[in-house]
Order: structure tokens, then sequence, then C-alpha cells
């Protein structure tokens, strides 16, 4: 008589599996992003996974990822199927204005960074023409002066000392004052942006406050009559 009950018993566990088996459906998770989403299932069982199987019915999901809304929706799993869901998650409106003031903080980091740089780039190079010019004017005063002194023409000596020699000397005053403005302002253009290097570096980065995300780890079903409602707790650290 055991015999018998244990051989039908061994038939009917089978049954019983194979019926269980057959009321679950499996369902594929294609969230965009695709490599860091959450979710809220059933509004009880935090998951992070792009597979679930699940039994039959209407199943409650709340998806979230970083930068981005919680979305909720339900779905209704088909048994014995493997199902795909898309959905694509939107950004979240303080994620969008982070991106702006951020956007607007590196331009003007990068202005004030960048102008006074380019100025120390071209007063250098005015530098170096001017260093050039003035060595070229010496070089041609030089030149009247050595022919000044072995020079026996009388007239060529007479147009040396009225005329060549002291428009040379002007030349050579002209570079040199050149020579001493792009100094002089290559060296304002290096106390500038060393300033302003100095006070963008003190400027304060925005950074994101990410609300979806506070909302979604304090979010929980509280059970009414009418059906329930989410409620999400929020901390605020007031300590200093």
């Amino acid at each position: 008589m055991m015999k018998r009950i244990r051989s039908l018993l061994i038939p009917l566990s089978l049954i019983g599996s194979a019926a269980m088996a057959q009321n679950t459906g499996t369902l594929r998770l294609l969230v965009d992003p695709g490599h860091n989403f959450e979710f809220v299932l059933d509004r009880q069982y935090r998951m992070q996974q792009r597979e679930v199987k699940l039994g039959e019915g209407l199943h409650h999901f709340a998806f979230w990822a970083p930068e981005r809304m919680i979305v909720d929706t339900n779905v209704f799993v088909v048994a014995d199927r493997t199902v795909d869901f898309v959905l694509k998650l939107p950004y979240s409106p303080e994620y969008m204005q982070y991106r702006q003031e951020l956007g607007r903080y590196e331009t003007k980091r990068r202005v004030a960074r960048t102008v006074p740089t380019v100025a120390i780039a071209a007063g250098l190079i005015w530098t170096g023409f001017g260093y050039a010019n003035y060595q070229k004017a010496r070089d041609v005063l030089e030149k009247d002066r050595e022919n000044y002194d072995i020079n026996v023409a009388p007239g060529s000596i007479r147009t040396l000392k009225e005329e060549t020699i002291p428009q040379h000397n002007d030349d050579l005053r002209s570079a040199r004052t050149g020579l001493y403005t792009s100094i002089g302002f290559t060296a304002v253009a290096a106390g500038v942006t060393y300033f302003m290097y100095r006070r963008s570096a003190r400027w304060e980065r925005p950074t994101l406050n990410d609300m979806q995300k506070v909302l979604f780890d304090g979010l929980t079903w509280v059970p009414t009559r009418e059906g329930g409602f989410f409620h999400a707790g929020l901390s605020i650290p007031l300590a200093r």
C-alpha cells in the first residue's frame, strides 16, 4: 500500500512542478541607459538586473537610473513566454539644469584662462619681433659709425654725420621703445594670467542635486483601503 502511495506522490509532485513552471514567464528589460538602471518590483523588491522571471499576471515596476527620472509602469507577464520590455528613461529636470549651469561655468572658466594666455603668446611674439628690430637698428648704426671712422670723403662724412647717423639713431630709439613696450605688455599679461588662474580655481563647480535618486532611495508603498500610495522619505543633514 505504501509503495503504491509513493508511486502516486512522485507523479503528482512532478505535475505540480511542471504547473508552477508553466505559470511563470521571463521579462527581458531593455532600458536606456542599459548599464546602471535599478527598479522596484511590485512595490517591494529593489533589483538591478536585465532579466527577471515572474509569475503570470500584471506586475508593477518603478525604474530609475542616475541623471534620469523615475518611471512607473505596469507590465503583464505571460506564462511560458519571454518578452522584451523596452523603455527609455528621460533625463531629470535637475540634470538638465545642472548641464546648463556646468556649461556656463566651463565657458566662463575657459574664457577667463584662455584670453590672458593668448595675450601672453601675442606678447612673446611681439617681444621677439621687437628684439629683432632692435638688433637690426643697432647693427645698422654700428655700421654707420664704422663707415664714419674709415671714410675720408668730406661729402660722405657730412652726409653720415648730419643725415644718416641721426636717422638711424632715431630708428634705434624707436626700436628700443617698441621692445620695452612689448616686454611690459608681456609682463602684465603674465600677471593677469596668474591672477585669473588663481581666481578661477576658487570658483565653485556646479554639482548635481539628484532629487530623483533621493525619491527612489526612499520609495516605499503604503497600503490603504483605496489601494495605497507611494511614500518617499527625505533626510536633510542640518549639522554643520
